[in-house]
């Protein structure tokens, strides 16, 4: 009896060391990625103003399917075609889809947003398009036909149309919120799959034309790219005038490009290539036509370390169907956000999407009215540790009399938790671009500061109310605002 006691008390306690290491390696143990199914949809619909006017939109939306069947997310739609060029809505989607008899599927939509532009008819901004489509799928891939119904209800665009309705099918990774800061394992892009980001600032000569002399205008903008190979690149990028008196002139447009390295030249970290983009812009009474715009470019860049690079870029700009035609001259700051050809492990960053309300108080107008106004818009935030991040967003007006203003903004902030993390605290300061909609924001450089306050109302999930001021740097325009936000918090790796 007296040997067994001993033996047992070896046991146990063996037991209990191994219990404590398989616990220790659980929780050291990489964070695994989670996937949610996406959908990118890209729509064509021949749209008019009353008494006729032709005014083709493209609209594309990033859909996300939270249950079954049921797809959310937001859409940026633009003017493509007829007189317009300039006419942006931003705001959100939402859809219901089917599968039908073989490989046939049905969709029902329904988009509601804020915006307008080119000098288009459309009251407050408010635009609602219920829509339904069928389409034939192909695999990851379906195409289609899409009756639609856009509407302005305090403008004067109201029609019903047959378009085409392209659709994309893929899957979002991402992290849990709680992983934030772990080390993760995997193998693909995680969050929202962008390799490199950049801040970019332009000068662009308008070439003279019929009555109108040449003109100097400076851009701020983004643009988010995504590797493809070893010397190839795909993105998008956004830009608005700040200076040069064209405020509300703002463009989005697709990119594609190619580099390669001055290593032969002994420079292994300076790249040279050429760069093209399509898309949409206008406004700032600069004559786009229609809306389509083209841009070519060779581009210079500097890598100053792992994760960090400038650049600078000169190329020329022009219209599909309008006499606008310019050259331009960039300069970049960029953040190398993933390595895709480093190892599978990876650390876990927090992201946050945010749908965003936001109220001006007494905006100045251009005619000396002063007038409250309501914008709908989308924030992105990326976190640097626990407290301070970087935060990039777009606003668009719904209502208030100023139907195409428009808001573009990025900078930092800074947040904390009150005691609890069911409480957090932050601030920020952002500077960019606003216009239109007949707003004082004479060269359309603006800066906001805002402090919010949120509350958890599940997991990763926060809603959020602030208060701040936003300013025009060189226009009337000078108003408290205010915020409420509904947060959405995830993780992505950075390898």
């Amino acid at each position: 009896m007296s040997q067994s006691i001993p033996s047992r008390t070896a046991v146990h306690g063996a037991l209990l060391m191994a219990l404590c290491t398989v616990h220790a390696q659980a929780q050291a143990a990489d964070a695994q990625p989670l996937s949610m199914p996406m959908s990118v949809e890209m729509r064509f619909d021949p749209a008019h103003i009353e008494g006729g006017e032709r005014l083709g939109l493209v609209s594309t939306a990033l859909l996300l399917e939270p249950v079954p069947d049921w797809w959310m997310g937001p859409v940026v739609v633009g003017a493509a075609s007829g007189q317009r060029g300039g006419f942006f809505v931003l705001g959100g989607q939402v859809a219901r889809r089917w599968q039908l008899t073989g490989p046939w599927r049905a969709q029902l939509g329904l988009m509601a947003g804020g915006g307008g532009g080119g000098g288009a008819p459309v009251g407050g901004g408010l635009m609602t398009v219920p829509s339904a489509s069928l389409l034939y799928d192909w695999g990851p891939v379906q195409a289609g036909l899409a009756w639609s119904r856009v509407n302005m209800p305090s403008g004067r665009i109201g029609s019903q149309q047959i378009g085409l309705v392209l659709n994309w099918d893929g899957r979002l990774h991402y992290f849990d919120a709680a992983d934030v800061g772990r080390s993760g394992a995997t193998s693909t892009r995680t969050g929202v799959g962008v390799d490199r980001l950049m801040l970019t600032g332009a000068q662009l000569t308008v070439k003279a034309r019929p009555g109108q002399p040449a003109s100097t205008l400076k851009l701020l903008g983004v643009r988010a790219e995504q590797r493809a190979g070893a010397n190839c690149y795909w993105g998008l990028e956004a830009a608005a005038a700040t200076h040069g008196g064209a405020d509300g002139y703002m463009e989005v447009l697709g990119t594609g490009g190619w580099e390669t390295s001055a290593s032969a030249l002994g420079l292994d970290d300076l790249y040279a290539g050429v760069r093209l983009s399509l898309g949409l812009g206008g406004g700032g009474a600069l004559d786009t036509g229609g809306g389509a715009l083209g841009k070519a470019a060779g581009v210079l860049r500097w890598e100053i370390g792992p994760d960090a690079f400038v650049g600078v870029e000169a190329g020329v700009v022009r219209a599909g169907s309008g006499d606008y035609r310019g050259h331009y001259a960039q300069w970049q700051l960029g953040w190398q956000l993933d390595h895709p050809g480093r190892a599978s492990s990876a650390q876990v960053v927090g992201l946050e999407w945010s749908a965003s309300l936001q109220h001006v108080l007494q905006a100045q107008r251009k005619d000396g009215r002063q007038l409250d106004l309501d914008t709908v818009g989308i924030k992105l935030k990326r976190l640097l540790g626990s407290q301070f991040y970087l935060t990039g967003q777009a606003h668009s007006a719904f209502s208030g009399q100023a139907g195409a203003y428009s808001l573009g903004l990025a900078g930092a902030g800074w947040q904390t938790d009150l005691g609890s993390p069911q409480w957090r605290l932050g601030a920020e300061l952002l500077a960019g671009a606003a216009g239109g909609g007949g707003v004082a924001t004479d060269g359309g450089a603006v800066v906001q500061g805002m402090v919010m306050l949120g509350r958890s109302i599940g997991p990763g999930r926060q809603l959020q109310v602030g208060a701040g001021r936003v300013r025009s740097l060189h226009g009337g325009l000078s108003s408290p605002v205010l915020d409420v936000s509904w947060v959405q918090s995830f993780g992505a790796g950075q390898r």
